[in-house]
């Protein structure tokens, strides 16, 4: 007599959901300092800051948030004369850019736990679809 154990669909997307939270954690933007979002790529600022977290904040994280896309401007229009470098210290230097970075920084946190909520629900869900499609080969 064979004995053995099965993994119910409810487990199995238990499983999924875990391993795919840590993935969605460890794949979601790091917390940049304020020089790395000035000059960071406009696809990795993207991902630091998602438009539904900006949409959710309120008035002065948004405000924030519109300061260091102007920062984010300057600089682009002072690497065009190449003076990024100076500019890029006066910036860092301004208080305005320093509190906008302070109301702004608390977003990425949010957004790195969120995708990992996200990549757990959607790696659950396919673990459970996926083991009652597939079932168990065992019964045959």
């Amino acid at each position: 007599m064979a004995q053995y154990t099965s993994v119910s669909p409810a487990e199995t997307g238990i499983m999924t959901g875990i391993i795919s939270a840590g993935v969605g954690y460890t794949l979601a933007p790091r917390k940049y300092n304020l020089e790395q979002i000035l000059t960071q790529k406009p696809d990795v600022f993207e991902k630091s800051f998602s438009k539904e977290v900006i949409q959710n904040a309120g008035k002065e994280q948004k405000k924030a948030f519109d300061i260091i896309l102007e920062g984010r401007k300057i600089l682009k229009r002072a690497s065009n004369t190449n003076s990024m470098d100076a500019k890029l210290a006066e910036l860092l230097n301004a208080p305005k850019y320093s509190k906008a970075y302070r109301a702004v920084k608390d977003f990425l946190p949010k957004a790195r736990v969120q995708t990992a909520i996200v990549f757990g629900v959607i790696g659950g869900l396919a673990g459970i679809l996926g083991r009652i499609i597939f079932g168990d080969k065992a019964d045959v």
